[in-house]
């Protein structure tokens, strides 16, 4: 029987290919007995739920829970933070459970749990001075601060420094909320700010996230400010790209 389902999510599949590339390697790399659904996959219904459309969710929800438990499956895994909090919080409220029957954990928990247990094991040590910026749905509304700060600080030599906005006061990368769809320009905005004020004074050659939109939004800050503002090219990476990249 496959024990895991790597779920995609439509950001990772269709904005960002690169982490979902990334994400199998690494499930590969463990040696984990995986499927993805492909052209079957369902968006989760994160848009749906935010701007209040509940029956349209609650509908969608039921369809996506029977398509993976019909997958005969024990856990899913996801990169993108909305899809976890989702399954997590939004279904069992919706469908009047207490728990989904299978698992759902982050990208993260999965990397944590198989470095810790030996199973991926980084390459040479890498000289890379890195902050972490956290996802809105992870950190504030999922409680999931320290395992991708413990993934980070496992790397050899990897030298880690905080924003002074992080954690619960981390602020968003700009597109949480669907505000990216909405308001495109103040998401944008947002997200220049990140990079000028809480990024650019700690000097990192790299901001390290673990959700597929605050790449995309960060990539286009990052962009922005490096041409306009005169600031240093700073990487923005999702935690998957960099372990993969450092593991065997």
């Amino acid at each position: 029987m496959v024990d895991v389902l790597y779920w995609v999510g439509c950001t990772t599949s269709h904005i960002v290919p690169r982490i979902s590339e990334r994400m199998i390697s690494i499930l590969t790399k463990v040696g984990v007995d995986f499927r993805v659904l492909g052209s079957r996959e369902r968006c989760c219904g994160y848009p749906l739920i935010i701007l209040g459309d509940y029956d349209g969710f609650k509908a969608l929800a039921k369809d996506v829970v029977d398509i993976i438990y019909n997958e005969g499956v024990s856990q899913v895994v996801t990169n993108c933070p909305g899809c976890y909090r989702c399954f997590n919080e939004f279904y069992p409220k919706a469908l009047g459970v207490e728990r989904l029957p299978f698992k759902v954990i982050h990208s993260t928990q999965f990397v944590y749990e198989n470095i810790r247990l030996g199973r991926l094991r980084f390459k040479d040590s890498v000289k890379l001075r890195v902050t972490y910026h956290d996802p809105c749905d992870l950190g504030r509304h999922s409680g999931v601060y320290d395992i991708p700060r413990n993934i980070l600080t496992s790397i050899p030599n990897i030298e880690f420094v905080e924003m002074e906005r992080s954690r619960e006061a981390a602020r968003c990368c700009g597109a949480g909320g669907v505000l990216r769809i909405l308001i495109p320009q103040l998401s944008t905005q947002v997200s220049i700010t990140r990079i000028k004020d809480d990024v650019t004074p700690l000097n990192v050659d790299a901001v390290i996230t673990a959700c597929p939109t605050c790449v995309k939004n960060l990539r286009d800050g990052a962009s922005i400010s490096e041409i306009f503002y005169n600031l240093k090219h700073i990487d923005i990476l999702d935690i998957i790209e960099l372990i993969d990249e450092l593991t065997l």
